[in-house]
């Protein structure tokens, strides 16, 4: 599992339009990486931030935590807090402070 203690905004930028895998209840399901913004200040090392993630499936994320995997960072083990529809997809939200 990745340390999230150590990530940075910088590690995600190129990653943005990139596909990360979720492991839910029934299986798997694909989250895009719609946007990587900063945040004003940070307790943490790596400064605050947040990332949104698009779904277009059926099925819709409870907030919680869960694990996703992006074959450039490993496992990350993210809360993922429900935004709302954005255009045709759910829209979900991660933050970093």
């Amino acid at each position: 599992m990745t340390d999230l203690t150590t990530l940075e905004l910088s590690a995600f930028t190129p990653l943005v339009g990139e596909t990360f895998r979720v492991k839910v209840e029934s299986g798997e399901m694909d989250l895009v990486l719609h946007e990587a913004n900063a945040l004003g200040m940070a307790v943490r090392e790596g400064g605050a931030f947040s990332l949104i993630f698009l779904n277009s499936e059926e099925e819709q994320l409870a907030q919680q935590l869960f694990t996703l995997h992006h074959p450039a960072l490993g496992d990350l083990q993210l809360l993922l807090v429900p935004l709302g529809p954005l255009g045709e997809a759910m829209a979900y939200e991660a933050v970093f402070t």
